[in-house]
């Protein structure tokens, strides 16, 4: 069974939140991740302006899925996992 440690993303998407304050497209950026602010928060953290960008491109990491296909089909955790682990 796969897990995802709720906990440590919690974590980590607070220290993401604080640089949201700086992305000036944030309504729409929640949008675009199918509402959740958690994943918008870690999406500009780590793309910054190339945030939505990043959301509609096929990821290698994502195993070439597209991660707002991913977040509207129930699969978010599988985007948290891909943005808590780059670099």
């Amino acid at each position: 069974m796969d897990t995802f440690d709720k906990t440590g993303w919690d974590k980590f998407a607070e220290v993401c939140r604080e640089d949201f304050s700086h992305c000036s497209f944030q309504e729409q950026l929640v949008q675009e991740c199918a509402g959740l602010p958690d994943v918008a928060w870690a999406v500009f953290y780590r793309l910054l302006g190339q945030s939505i960008s990043w959301l509609h491109n096929q990821i290698p990491a994502l195993s070439g899925e597209v991660p707002v296909a991913l977040l509207v089909s129930g699969r978010a955790n599988e985007v948290r996992r891909c943005l808590w682990q780059m670099p």
